[in-house]
């Protein structure tokens, strides 16, 4: 079955480029998924029931002859179909396929996309995971990956064929095991890869994130045949009440994770924005609040909260909030509470009885837990009850509608008002998978068609939840760890189940199979799981080095900035002092010239005074010849003589160095000039004051001198 889907998907992503373009006949692209189905029956008589039966088989679609009436106009137009007498009224076909259908342009080009991304498939699976290494040829990785990425999510009325068998546990217990048919050929080791490497490629992007999204697509758009989501006319609004699911709500208040809110965010939003009503019942408010709680008292929790809660998605404070009162978080993004009982409205009861109820309560047989079946139930006969018996087979007029993450429950559901004749193969049953919901949205409203966001999204959330923690892995590894009777190991192992980085490893390793682990690769297991942890705090040690680089590299920077700005102060302030200096000697300078000006007239007077005496002493010899006055002359005469050879002088006309510094002093004192006259060295020499020039050496001096008084 899958190469005939390989080169039917490639046919139909080929032509998915006109998607969006305003074309709402979307079933015409569905046509290549019938010619490896109608190429076995080319030249005879077309019989639709055979043809039904063989499209479910290929494809495990909801597919009956209502459906093919729908495409049998489609088919003739198509060439594939031609009636024996095209005049008369028969209603009569024969297969007319031709030899060889020619391959487009488009389809030229989806073959080599498709092949590059086969290519880097199989690198990335056989560097992921070398415990379970997947020995396939390319083409088998390309089959896989389509089939996949057509059948994401996907559930047909074939998957509740549940098969029940009887089966001892590890504790020896007897229990009732319940086994759910695949909707495709891929085993859980093979979805797991496949959603391994597509979140790897959409997180990345680039063209590959395109193809991979374009082929999603092709899955959505089979929901318009699986689900039989008609007319295919756009939606601008709606009376429809939806009902969200507990796991729904969850995701739309975040704490599933961040995929998962991104995926069923813009679908809630775009509900809301044509004029739907978004609801929940007050039983899907105590089961979220009761798993909520469950993980949070869970020492090693599994499931898309605990993992968000490893990737630090949510806080579990805001988890905590949630599970105790989720009413204002969902009143906030617009979902009302319902109250309702079985027991009340007596006047609807005719439209869905108890014994009806309890017949979905039957049908849940894949479901052990009984507090999940009766609420499932109950939200059923809710639904079903508000209806009052009125059904259409466009979603968007069915009035009212319980939107799940549950695909089983969904066809369980479905099922089971099919075989109470409740409604037709047509009509909407009463509880829809989110994927059917969003795919007429997606087709019918405009979210984001051209831009095939809804298909990214869907990927991401589904890939999220393939790759969750699975609970048997992780008991597989407790138990063999157990069994070493190391509690240094033990310990190990709870605080690894912890970290995301550490479990999505084990996970990786395991492909999320249990079987995988054994005592011979656990240590292999241990020390892949504790890689990433220590790998983590290398990254961490790393970083802080490079931080405390950056940070001494800024410290550096900045002590030479102030050390450069010292620098500059230092100069400035040395050419300041310079410069005072300057005008300190120049003062200093002119200080001593006028000191030696006063000294100079001070001498002047003194030789003045000198010739007076000298000639006053002679005028006694020239007046008068008297013995007095001779006497006198010669007692005056013989003074200045002795005065004269002793080297001494009664009139002093020279002024001493002393008396010169003296007198500068005493001036510099009257001035205020003493600090200034002391910052340089002054000598007296032929009556004038010599005051040094200012030197290196002496300017060094004398800055030390400064700095000094100044500490001081």
């Amino acid at each position: 079955m899958t190469k005939p889907l390989s080169r039917s998907a490639v046919r139909i992503y080929g032509a998915l480029s006109a998607l969006g373009d305003g074309s709402t006949d979307v079933l015409t692209r569905l046509l290549p998924f019938f010619e490896p189905v109608l190429r076995e029956k080319n030249g005879a008589l077309f019989d639709p029931e055979e043809f039904a039966t063989s499209v479910r088989e290929a494809y495990k679609w909801n597919f009956n002859t209502d459906v093919v009436e729908v495409f049998v106009p489609r088919l003739v137009e198509a060439g594939w179909l031609t009636a024996p007498e095209p005049e008369g009224k028969t209603q009569s076909y024969v297969v007319s396929l031709p030899v060889e259908l020619p391959e487009t342009e488009g389809e030229k080009t989806a073959s080599q996309h498709l092949r590059e991304i086969a290519e880097r498939f199989r690198s990335f699976a056989q560097e992921l995971s070398p415990l379970t290494a997947i020995p396939l040829e390319v083409e088998e990785y390309e089959d896989m990956l389509i089939e996949w990425l057509i059948y994401v999510e996907a559930f047909s009325e074939d998957s509740i064929d549940f098969k029940q068998s009887v089966q001892t546990d590890q504790s020896g217990t007897m229990r009732q095991i319940v086994e759910v048919p695949n909707t495709s050929s891929l085993d859980d080791e093979r979805k797991f890869l496949c959603a391994r490497f597509v979140r790897h490629e959409l997180e990345q992007g680039g063209t590959a994130s395109e193809t991979l999204a374009r082929i999603a697509s092709i899955g959505l758009l089979t929901e318009v045949v699986q689900d039989f989501v008609r007319p295919s006319d756009t939606v601008e609004n709606t009376d429809l009440v939806v009902y969200l699911d507990a796991p729904i709500a969850m995701e739309l208040l975040g704490v599933s994770g961040r995929a998962a809110r991104e995926n069923i965010v813009p679908v809630i939003n775009e509900l809301q924005r044509i004029g739907a009503k978004t609801r929940i019942f007050s039983q899907s408010l105590d089961e979220m609040s009761g798993a909520l709680k469950a993980v949070l008292q869970n020492p090693r929790p599994t499931g898309p909260t605990a993992q968000a809660l490893a990737r630090g998605e949510v806080l579990r404070d805001f988890v905590s909030q949630v599970a105790s009162n989720p009413v204002p978080f969902l009143e906030e993004r617009g979902v009302l509470v319902v109250h309702r009982t079985i027991e009340q409205t007596p006047s609807e009861h005719k439209h869905f009885s108890a014994e009806q109820r309890q017949e979905i309560f039957s049908a849940q047989s894949f479901q052990q837990n009984m507090n999940a079946r009766d609420h499932d139930a109950d939200i059923t006969t809710f639904v079903m009850r508000q209806r009052q018996g009125k059904f259409d087979s466009d979603i968007f007029r069915s009035r009212f509608v319980v939107m799940t993450r549950n695909g089983l429950l969904a066809q369980v559901v479905r099922r089971a008002c099919l075989d109470m004749e409740l409604l037709s193969r047509s009509q909407i049953p009463p509880v829809v998978h989110r994927r059917v919901l969003a795919t007429s949205m997606w087709l019918r409203t405009g979210l984001g068609t051209s831009e095939l966001d809804v298909p990214k999204r869907m990927l991401l959330a589904n890939c999220e939840r393939v790759l969750a923690v699975r609970k048997g892995v992780v008991e597989a590894v407790k138990k063999l760890t157990d069994a070493l009777q190391d509690d240094e190991k033990v310990r190990q192992l709870d605080i690894l189940i912890q970290q995301d980085r550490s479990t999505q490893m084990l996970m990786d390793k395991t492909l999320g199979a249990a079987s995988v682990v054994t005592e011979q690769n656990l240590p292999v297991l241990l020390t892949e799981m504790l890689h990433p942890h220590l790998e983590e705090e290398r990254e961490k040690g790393q970083q802080a080095v490079l931080e405390e680089k950056r940070r001494g590299s800024e410290r550096a920077k900045k002590l030479r900035g102030q050390l450069e700005a010292a620098q500059s102060e230092a100069e400035s302030a040395e050419n300041r002092l310079r410069k005072q200096l300057d005008e300190d000697r120049a003062a200093v300078v002119a200080l001593g010239r006028d000191v030696a000006e006063g000294l100079a007239s001070a001498r002047k007077r003194r030789r003045l005074l000198a010739g007076g005496l000298a000639l006053a002493s002679c005028i006694p010899l020239v007046l008068s010849q008297t013995p007095l006055s001779i006497g006198l002359a010669v007692a005056v005469t013989f003074l200045l003589a002795y005065l004269t050879l002793t080297g001494s002088g009664l009139i002093g006309v020279t002024t001493e160095p002393e008396k010169a510094l003296a007198a500068l002093r005493s001036e510099a004192k009257r001035r205020m000039l003493e600090a200034k006259i002391d910052r340089f060295e002054l000598d007296w020499k032929n009556n004038r004051f010599g005051v040094a020039e200012v030197t290196d050496a002496s300017f060094q001096d004398l800055l030390t001198r400064v700095v000094d008084k100044h500490s001081s």
